[in-house]
């Protein structure tokens, strides 16, 4: 009997270090797999999000990018500028645009797109003399390159409202596709939350006239699942990986359907499956089906609480909603699982100066800076939330810094920080 217990004890003993080691073994090749990402695979994904108006995501990607770059990649650096310029063009941060831009078209002074987004953010910013010179040299290049795009005059408040009517009227009419592309059209001139409102009710609808009834036949094989062998596992994680390439490839192609079907097929294999979750969430975000998104992006974090770009995107869909409580306490939450990321307390500092709690967000913007001291934009947060606590002194030493790193300052906002501070 002894002999027996003992053997059994021997055959746990020896399972359980196995199963550490596999564990360990799948931890390492994760952390090695991110590890040798190169600059060209983040600018390369942030080029992707770019061109499905996935702005937060593409901004994260190019800053990852640009400590992997190589002395011989310096063509590389200027485009990932150029990327990030355009991206933050597309948030509105135009400052922030204006400092990319000129980093890359220091590098190289003949990229159009840097031109092009100079000149967007200078318009954007009122600066209408330098806009007009940049966008010449912008047409100046693309004639010498044998093309050309005219640069489309500022859009109306007037240019929206007549896209939202029709968008409206195709609403009624029931022609929801119609309606999607018009308030589309009309979020391309510029975000309102209104007209966001307006696309998550016309894809309810379409959800609501389109919802399958019933159980498939692939829902009632996930129920077999159960008690599955070392061979079934291994089944399960290769249709996983090719469910996953599979929507990734239709994703890229900007058949954000396709997608949503072949990460619907992962979770009916495994429904803890987070990355699936994450990358539903990107495909309904981008077809601004932002309930549907936050749902996703919820369960991709409960499954997985190191998944940074995850608790990134949900934070800023928050934000973008105005849902400030929430974006701090989702912010939280990350951190604990993830003290290292500077996105994460960028994050949280951008929620709390919204929330107008200036002493927190400056905490969070100094914990980024620890982390990552080179980003001009939290040095410029940093200043402005002094600037808001009254402590001109320190908004004056962070407005220097952001400005040496190459962050654009209004020179009336320096003037008036070295009054009050009581410089020269």
């Amino acid at each position: 009997m002894n002999i027996l217990k003992k053997t059994i004890i021997l055959v746990v003993i020896s399972f359980l270090l196995s199963y550490s080691c596999f564990a360990q073994t799948d931890a390492e090749h994760s952390q090695e797999e991110e590890q040798s990402q190169t600059a060209k695979d983040h600018f390369e994904r942030g080029d992707r999000f770019l061109a499905r108006k996935l702005i937060p995501d593409a901004i994260v990607e190019f800053k990852k990018a640009i400590p992997l770059l190589k002395e011989d990649e310096s063509q590389l650096k200027a485009e990932i500028f150029a990327s990030l310029a355009n991206a933050y063009n597309w948030k509105g941060t135009h400052k922030a645009a204006i400092t990319a831009c000129n980093k890359a078209l220091e590098i190289n002074p003949d990229i159009a797109n840097a031109h092009y987004n100079l000149g967007f953010a200078y318009r954007e910013e009122g600066n209408r003399k330098l806009a007009e010179k940049e966008f010449a040299l912008y047409e100046k290049l693309l004639k010498r390159e044998g093309e050309y795009i005219e640069i489309p005059d500022k859009p109306s408040s007037e240019d929206i409202e007549k896209l939202v009517t029709l968008g409206d009227n195709y609403f009624k009419e029931g022609k929801l596709d119609e309606a999607i592309a018009e308030y589309k059209k009309a979020l391309d001139i510029k975000p309102r939350d209104d007209i966001l409102n307006k696309l998550g009710q016309v894809h309810q609808q379409k959800r609501a006239a389109g919802k399958p009834e019933g159980t498939s036949k692939s829902e009632k094989a996930s129920d077999k699942m159960a008690n599955m062998t070392k061979t079934d596992k291994a089944t399960k994680d290769a249709s996983i990986e090719e469910l996953l390439k599979k929507g990734s490839t239709f994703y890229d192609a900007g058949e954000i359907d396709k997608a949503i079907d072949a990460y619907k097929e992962i979770l009916k294999i495994d429904s803890k499956e987070s990355e699936a979750h994450y990358n539903l969430g990107n495909a309904y975000a981008d077809k601004e089906m932002f309930s549907d998104a936050i749902i996703m992006y919820k369960k991709a974090v409960e499954n997985n609480p190191k998944f940074v770009d995850a608790y990134l995107n949900l934070s800023t869909l928050y934000l973008d909603m105005d849902l400030i409580e929430e974006a701090i306490s989702l912010c939280r939450q990350a951190i604990n699982s993830n003290s290292n990321d500077p996105f994460l307390c960028f994050y949280l500092g951008e929620a709390y100066a919204m929330n107008l709690q200036y002493k927190e967000a400056i905490t969070e913007y100094k914990k980024a800076m620890s982390i990552n001291p080179m980003d001009p934009e939290t040095q410029y947060r940093l200043a402005e939330s002094y600037y808001e606590i009254e402590q001109f002194d320190m908004a004056l030493e962070h407005v220097k810094k952001a400005e040496k790193l190459g962050y654009p300052i209004n020179p009336e906002f320096i003037s008036d920080l070295k009054d009050k501070a009581g410089t020269e």
